[in-house]
């Protein structure tokens, strides 16, 4: 088995360099108007959706704030999946470190998550949970193994049903052998994608 997954990870590690695909120029056509905050909550070593915050970041500016939990998952990706999975069956909010400013400071709110058993990641609950988004502009963005966004959307818009939730943006981010070798969003999506959706729903 161990062998097996080293020839598929040398598979994917060879075929990396042609399937990351190439920088292109697209101009964001308006940029928002207002205070802007953009929160993300990423596991992994190649952190997924840290990357895509940050590529939304360079292109609208902003704040970004990192979610940290108190006690951090585990760095295997079959522990933190079974810890996240108690969690997510018992509706558990794992504490997270305090955002340090004030949501009621901000217009428009970005709200980033992995994708786990077809939700957000529980830190990313435990901060929805934290303040009062009614009246926010909120707009959230997630990255997959493969499996799509599943219902993170509609779970975040019923965890904060006093707020404007705008359509997201839906990041490949990697599988479990994908993981292994370190491979990620950056190596399979653009900045080009992020200014694209930011041009249709801004």
């Amino acid at each position: 088995m161990k062998r097996l997954t080293s020839m598929i990870a040398g598979l994917l590690l060879a075929a990396s360099g042609c399937a990351k695909p190439q920088p292109e120029t697209v101009a964001l056509k308006r940029h928002p108007e207002g205070k802007i905050l953009i929160v993300c909550y990423s596991q992994s070593s190649t952190k997924n959706t840290r990357t895509v915050a940050r590529w939304i970041q360079r292109q609208i500016g902003g704040e970004l704030f990192e979610i940290e939990m108190v006690t951090p998952y585990p760095d295997n990706y079959r522990q933190v999946l079974k810890a996240a999975k108690k969690d997510l069956d018992g509706k558990i909010l794992p504490p997270i470190h305090p955002f340090p400013g004030k949501i009621a400071d901000y217009d428009l709110i970005f709200i980033g998550s992995p994708v786990w058993y077809g939700t957000y990641a529980p830190p990313v609950g435990s901060f929805l949970a934290s303040a009062d988004f009614s009246g926010k502009r909120v707009i959230p963005f997630c990255t997959h193994g493969g499996g799509g966004a599943g219902n993170l959307y509609r779970d975040l818009q019923q965890a904060i049903p006093g707020a404007t939730v705008l359509p997201g943006l839906t990041m490949k981010g990697h599988n479990v052998i994908e993981r292994l070798i370190g491979r990620g969003t950056a190596d399979k999506s653009s900045p080009a994608e992020v200014t694209v959706w930011l041009n249709q729903i801004l």
